[in-house]
């Protein structure tokens, strides 16, 4: 007997045709921890791109300066591994040094690039090519000829090696300063990044402005729900904005003000997902920008991030996050105060993207627009986006039948209806003793 498997009932043989299929699409929840995207103006490196960075990379080499030299990474990194970093500088003259008729010519633009010397030692047969970074040997080659070395993350050779030892000092290379045009095209270059969250610390008004309007953009018209963290901008009025008002010290006495202390919140937010980060410790801060309890208190109700000083009863001191909220205030019946919370828009996004995801890759233009194929997308929102919402508590258990999804007005149309309860993180104590 033969057989195999079938599209149409148009076998000639007789025979067992045997299809097996799934009636379930197979979906996994998007994973709700983001990079994070942080511009920086720099001195060496690629400009104007996206650069992808953990704690193992060679950041002299890619950005000129030590890890521990970058605040803002190494702040962020304290929350995040997941980050994405953006060169706002302009494309600067690269340093070069000739010993004739031998040319060294630094791999990137930038003043940093004059800090960069090569030095060459004749040899019986061979020479020795030696690259220093600020007095630090970066590599080292022996050549027979010029055309056996090799570029290195540094320097670009060319020409001919010089008939006798040489030092080559570069010099010339040239920053062109960031303006706010390099934001500009920065916020456009974000419609094709996949991230969670974007730090910009600036004391410039006008690119906080800029970079609020681009990320209400995002998540209103692309449906990309983002969020930026700035310092001190509370009129953004927006729960895609997060404000942090004051700064940290560091143990060993280093002072980070807000434009500093911001990209380990943004960290944190990026990385987080259902948690709550109010009252979350700020990693190896022993102090903070003191504010008074009333200021304080004005502070949250403007909708600012603030670090405070939380005296352990147990003697252990920590730097907090007060409440971990937005900047958005203008409350109304359909947006109400649960929209300044975090947590809770973290949690709303997170469905948010599910349900995006699920739709576009499963469904659109794959299931019919019947009872049948708006059910099964209920049953794929409830067991990939909702059960496990409630499983970790985010969300209370939600009745199945008050999820309706129905035709739209027109036949492609889907409408989907759903109540769904948010919880909230612990934060206030109200307790009354009885005393007998």
């Amino acid at each position: 007997m033969t057989g195999g498997t079938w599209e149409t009932q148009n076998k000639v043989r007789p025979g067992a045709y045997i299809n097996f299929e799934s009636n379930t699409p197979s979906v996994a929840g998007l994973d709700s921890a983001g990079k994070l995207i942080i511009p920086l103006s720099l001195d060496w490196g690629p400009t104007g791109q996206f650069v992808e960075v953990n704690p193992k990379t060679a950041f002299k080499s890619l950005f000129g300066k030590a890890l521990d030299d970058i605040k803002s990474l190494r702040e962020s990194f304290k929350a995040t591994s997941d980050i994405s970093v953006y060169n706002l500088s302009g494309a600067g003259e690269k340093a070069t040094a000739t010993s004739t008729p031998f040319i060294a010519t630094a791999k990137y633009g930038g003043t940093d690039g004059n800090k960069i010397t090569v030095v060459v030692t004749k040899g019986l047969t061979d020479s020795t090519v030696k690259t220093f970074f600020e007095g630090s040997q970066v590599d080292s080659q022996v050549v027979a000829t010029a055309a056996d070395l090799v570029a290195n993350d540094y320097v670009v050779f060319s020409g001919e090696l010089p008939a006798a030892d040489a030092t080559l000092s570069l010099a010339g290379g040239t920053t062109v300063a960031s303006t706010s045009e390099s934001y500009a095209d920065f916020a456009t270059a974000l419609d094709m990044q996949n991230f969670k969250v974007v730090a910009v610390s600036t004391s410039d008004e006008s690119i906080k402005q800029l970079m609020a309007v681009k990320v209400k953009q995002l998540r209103e018209s692309q449906g990309k729900n983002v969020t930026l963290v700035v310092n001190d901008y509370n009129t953004a009025d927006y729960k895609g904005v997060v404000s942090v008002l004051n700064g940290v010290t560091l143990t060993g006495g280093e002072v980070l003000p807000a434009a500093d202390a911001l990209y380990w919140y943004a960290g944190a937010y990026a990385a987080a997902t259902t948690n709550s980060l109010t009252y979350a410790e700020y990693p190896g801060a022993i102090d903070v920008e003191r504010l008074g309890h009333d200021d304080i208190v004005d502070a949250l109700k403007q909708g600012h991030i603030v670090y405070t000083y939380d005296a352990g009863a147990d003697g252990v001191d920590r730097v907090v996050v007060e409440q971990d909220i937005n900047t958005f205030r203008s409350f109304t019946p359909e947006h109400n105060q649960d929209f300044r919370k975090n947590k809770l828009v973290r949690t709303m996004d997170i469905i948010a993207n599910n349900v995006q995801h699920i739709y576009s890759r499963f469904f659109i233009g794959k299931v019919t627009n019947n009872l049948t194929g708006r059910n099964l997308f209920k049953g794929q929102i409830m067991t990939v986006v909702l059960d496990p919402l409630v499983g970790r508590g985010a969300i209370d258990a939600y009745i199945p039948d008050e999820i309706t999804i129905t035709e739209g007005v027109d036949k492609d149309g889907v409408v989907v209806e759903m109540s769904i309860k948010f919880n909230d993180a612990m934060e206030k104590l109200y307790m009354t003793v009885n005393c007998q």
